[in-house]
């Protein structure tokens, strides 16, 4: 989301009033665009669908509780995200264990949590639920991820082909018949894929979820188990930079309804379907605001040094995959704003001890900008403070508010 689009919801104003009361540097997040963005998801999907959130794109549990208040369910893949869904109010019924690297502690608590799907990603792990469950006289509830045999082109990040999550799909038979073979401990839901994130085309996401269902298809064939949810995963992307256009919801929506309305997918009409984007729904509410501690004049440029840096926003630093660092949309705002002084370009560094440490380079920002200034940061809802490593050179850790 560009500035102008967020001040015209929220408010240059009341954006320069919040900056300005909170101690720097802070994360903020507005409720009213999550529910904006949940309520523009919901009306792009067909009515069939089930929301799930990936928790691991902002845990905050301010954001949780709102989510749970809307229906929206969990995607969780470690202890402590199940943990905070249950304690954000999120029923069982509406949660999905997914991941690698699950371990005994944490299926034996997802199992007796009673989550709707513990997604396994191979045989051993279907095996290991099989003994946990009959340890505990809990059946387990059993989905199987997919890894779909071509990767996602129009993913930021891939996730599948031959990569480390989930199976094979001619190696799903054998779990399958497995899980067949032990229906005192183990009931089977249904599959899960995930295939990337940062999917900004509305072509290339209905080219995964067609992926997805053909292999859903594929197993169902099979006629081994019936296939009960298909889990499409996540990847929606949002518009973190200029030269991106966002995802086109129209067109999206105009696909996803033609494509459940396709005779070919008859089979499984029956089938509850899933879909659990993160930084989709909370990405655009978030904003990271920095103050500005001292100006340093170089040889060829000024560099603006301010109280935060890459160990609590890792994506401005150019971390999670980006392979060039650019600009996120941000602004300064100015401690005095009768000030006409003319402004420059800046560099802008945060606080840690590494050349790493750069959060944009040639910010032109249209009036000079002063030591207590803020800079604000947008898109900063997701993958900011518990992506980044917090924890170098033990700066105490940001504010995050709900607004």
């Amino acid at each position: 989301m560009d500035k102008a689009t967020f001040y015209s919801t929220v408010g240059r104003d009341a954006v320069r009033l919040l900056a300005d009361a909170q101690p720097t540097p802070c994360y903020l997040y507005f409720k009213q665009l999550l529910r904006q963005r949940v309520s523009e998801l919901m009306g792009c999907l067909p009515a069939s669908f089930q929301v799930h959130y990936a928790i691991k794109a902002n845990p905050h549990q301010g954001l949780l509780q709102e989510l749970a208040s809307l229906g929206i369910g969990a995607d969780v893949a470690s202890l402590g995200e199940l943990l905070k869904a249950r304690a954000s109010g999120m029923p069982p019924k509406l949660i999905e264990f997914s991941g690698p690297g699950k371990t005994e502690e944490e299926l034996a608590e997802a199992i007796k949590q009673g989550v709707s799907s513990i997604n396994a990603e191979g045989l051993s792990e279907v095996e290991s639920l099989a003994r946990i469950s009959r340890r505990l006289g809990i059946k387990a509830n059993v989905g199987l991820r997919i890894n779909p045999r071509r990767s996602t082109q129009a993913a930021g990040m891939q996730m599948s082909g031959d990569t480390q999550f989930g199976m094979a799909v001619e190696l799903a038979a054998e779990a399958l018949r497995f899980i067949k073979q032990q229906p005192d401990t183990l009931l089977f839901t249904g599959i899960h894929a995930h295939s990337g994130s940062q999917m900004l085309s509305a072509a290339g996401v209905l080219q995964n979820f067609r992926a997805i269902l053909d292999v859903a298809l594929e197993i169902s064939r099979w006629n081994i188990l019936p296939i009960g949810k298909i889990n499409f995963g996540g990847g929606w992307g949002i518009k973190y930079f200029s030269n991106q256009s966002s995802l086109d919801l129209k067109h999206l929506s105009e696909g996803l309804h033609e494509l459940f309305d396709d005779p070919s997918c008859a089979d499984l009409s029956r089938v509850r379907r899933i879909i659990e984007p993160g930084r989709f729904l909370v990405g655009e509410c978030g904003l990271y605001v920095t103050t500005v501690l001292y100006r340093k004049p170089g040889v060829e440029r000024e560099f603006l040094i301010v109280d935060g840096g890459m160990h609590q926003n890792y994506l401005l630093a150019g971390g999670m995959g980006q392979v060039i660092r650019r600009n996120f949309e941000m602004d300064a705002i100015p401690r005095n704003p009768e000030s006409d002084r003319a402004g420059a370009a800046y560099d802008i560094a945060g606080c840690l001890c590494t050349p790493q440490d750069i959060l944009a380079t040639n910010f032109q920002s249209e009036r000079e900008i002063q030591e207590g200034d803020r800079i604000v940061f947008f898109n900063a809802g997701a993958y900011g403070l518990t992506a980044s490593p917090t924890s170098f050179l033990s700066h105490s850790p940001p504010g995050e508010h709900l607004i």
